[in-house]
């Protein structure tokens, strides 16, 4: 009979083992981060992507598992973390924040489009390098041998990390580029081949991650990658993404206190949710908590938009016409797609997400505020909106605008708080919010009434798809009407100079406290908008509708489409929308959509930061002024003296 007392051992055990393997991985994020700048969102999907190299060899081709261990650890993770830094991640180390962050999300598509393409998108199991002979421990409980193994390598594997740092001489450049990157190049250390090392032994100890982690948890690529980066993000916050130790130790506090929640937590409630929020918790209490001096730099984060203007910003007299155009088209749709409502239904998709996008692009774009956190805003004004028209039977169009308004407090909170913080901290903080409003509160059954579905059905008299369309055609109007006015009134030129200095802003005497408050509330209003017109058109909202992890692909489509204009944010609406109608038919496009969607947001993003919508703009210009060079009257000849040519 087990007693209390070795229950008690063998879960803070067990939370040490989860701990160990978190902690190595955090570890591996940090010396990455600090080694080039960038933090790599996408390390959970290096984990599933070489853990299924690992399976491939082990369970598809037969050899060892040890030997198939190694062989990914020490030759293709290495091999992996180098082609990454040499062609992504060094090319992104001088692009404003937001681009980096969306790129390495990009990489978690990518790599999730490369497994889906070769292995499919089902689980598997991976076979275990060690046995699961029972050790019995004190108080009469036990632990299996597999877990002590687990714990040994991952901290035998940090410990060789730290004699590296300790005693050699590329551990002492690695240290002095860690503690200064620009004061170590000047000192005639080669940083460019530190980083280079960094992301190789980067990516093996992500390697080495997955491994140990999947023979427990399953090889799921939709699932492995945000379980590996939510745990690693929350260990790597506890020493501000600076402190390697730190990280290690953050590592071991998450997996003893999920241990602990697991054990002693009811099999359904508020401690159950609360062990897939605590990541996020020490997240968001971390962040809050930082030193003035990294709160408010942002990590050294700078949001200074360095983009290939085209000759000349677009004059308000081309606005216009192209904007009758763009919703001139838009509107002929109807009638021209009445033979066939799916490509109506995809456009009235894309014109939806558009909205969504627009909040996107007033935020990070015009501002420089980088939100992970959207799907908070757009789950908390849904729910409201069904419950307002469900439980008390508002009528459905006052519900949806309430419920949009029910996102505006949140949104303004959001704005007051980002006061204190910049950069990649705002990010985390808001990715952590909207993690714990998942957890706690999209997945209680009582407010998104479990996996069946809210129902939310559309105002009367638009039933059908084609009135719909135009409501929510003239939902985008009004968006982007507004959208635009922000950026060439006076707010936008404020936004301009808070996005470029907000220390200079302060010194011109703007009111910085009330424009964050304002952009947040106002992003969050669309938003939420968004979100009630997504949920009316499908007639439903779902319990996992508004996942945190959609914060980070909603924001990768919105840097591919142009998240620094307007017509980026309809651009990546549509392509949103109309993907999935165009090549639906097309068995290789739609296994490929992914891996599209992955290349778009990394190598073609850090070539152009302007997105799609900046390449198609140059076109258009470029296509104008050759037009005008033809119809330009060529020069007669010119008289010369006595009357005579």
């Amino acid at each position: 009979m087990t007693g209390p007392v070795g229950i008690l051992l063998r879960t803070i055990l067990l939370g040490v083992v989860t701990g160990s393997v978190y902690a190595l991985a955090s570890t591996g994020l940090v010396l990455t981060y600090k080694a080039s700048g960038v933090l790599n969102f996408g390390y959970g999907a290096v984990a599933m992507f070489t853990a299924f190299v690992h399976w491939q060899l082990a369970a598809g081709w037969g050899l060892p598992v040890w030997l198939s261990a190694m062989i990914v650890v020490l030759v293709v993770a290495p091999l992996l973390g180098l082609l990454l830094d040499t062609h992504l991640f060094s090319r992104i180390q001088s692009q404003p924040m937001v681009i980096a962050v969306i790129a390495t999300v990009g990489l978690t598509v990518l790599l999730q489009g490369i497994v889906f393409l070769v292995w499919g998108a089902e689980s598997h199991r991976v076979p275990s390098m060690f046995p699961r002979a029972a050790v019995p421990l004190p108080g009469g409980a036990a632990i299996g041998a597999d877990q002590v193994a687990i714990f040994v390598v991952a901290a035998g594997a940090a410990g060789l990390l730290a004699a590296m740092f300790r005693f050699t001489r590329l551990g002492v450049s690695f240290r002095a580029v860690v503690d200064n990157r620009p004061v170590a190049g000047l000192m005639g250390i080669d940083t460019g081949r530190v980083s280079g090392v960094a992301w190789a032994l980067g990516t093996s100890f992500a390697a080495l991650t997955g491994i140990l982690l999947t023979p427990e948890t399953l090889l799921d690529p939709n699932f492995l990658p945000f379980l590996v980066i939510s745990n690693v993000l929350g260990a790597a916050i506890v020493g501000y993404l600076r402190s390697l130790p730190l990280a290690y130790a953050g590592g071991l506090l998450v997996g003893i206190l999920q241990s602990i929640i697991i054990q002693y937590g009811r099999p359904q409630g508020f401690l159950v949710n609360l062990k897939d929020a605590v990541p996020f918790l020490i997240v968001v209490g971390a962040v809050l908590a930082a030193p003035k001096a990294l709160r408010l730099a942002g990590l050294g984060a700078s949001f200074v938009v360095r983009t290939r203007e085209v000759a000349g910003a677009a004059s308000p007299r081309a606005r216009a016409p192209v904007a009758t155009a763009v919703f001139g088209g838009l509107a002929l749709v109807p009638l021209l797609a009445a033979g066939s409502p799916s490509w109506v239904i995809s456009v009235t998709r894309g014109m939806v997400m558009g909205i969504v996008f627009l909040s996107l692009v007033i935020l990070t774009g015009y501002s420089g505020q980088i939100s992970l956190g959207h799907t908070a805003f757009m789950g908390i004004s849904a729910f409201t909106a069904a419950h307002l028209a469900a439980d008390l039977g508002v009528p459905v169009g006052i519900a949806a605008v309430a419920g949009a308004l029910a996102a505006v407090p949140a949104g303004a909170a959001i704005g007051a708080i980002a006061v204190r913080l910049h950069g990649l901290f705002l990010a985390l903080m808001t990715l952590g919010l909207a993690y714990v409003a998942q957890t706690m509160f999209f997945d209680n059954t009582s407010i998104s009434r479990g996996l069946s579905g809210f129902p939310l059905p559309r105002p009367p008299g638009t039933s059908g798809d084609r009135p719909f369309f135009y409501i929510v055609l003239l939902a985008l109007a009004a968006a982007a009407l507004l959208a635009s006015n922000l950026r060439t009134g006076r707010t936008g030129r404020v936004l301009a100079a808070m996005r470029d200095s907000e220390t200079a802003s302060r010194a011109l005497g703007i009111n910085v406290f009330k424009y964050k408050v304002v952009i947040f509330a106002l992003s969050a209003l669309m938003a939420g908008a968004g979100a009630i017109l997504a949920s009316m058109q499908t007639g439903t909202i779902g319990q996992r509708d508004f996942y945190p992890f959609l914060s980070l692909f909603l924001v990768t489509i919105a840097v591919v489409g142009g998240i620094f204009h307007v017509g980026g944010a309809i651009v990546s609406g549509m392509l949103f929308g109309l993907y999935p109608q165009v090549f639906g038919n097309v068995e290789i496009m739609g296994r490929l959509q992914y891996l599209l969607f992955g290349m778009g947001a990394t190598l073609a993003l850090a070539r152009n930061p302007e997105g799609l919508f900046g390449e198609l703009r140059r076109a258009g210009v470029a296509l104008l002024a050759a037009t005008a060079r033809r119809r330009r009257p060529r020069a007669g000849p010119v008289p010369v003296a006595g009357g005579r040519e």
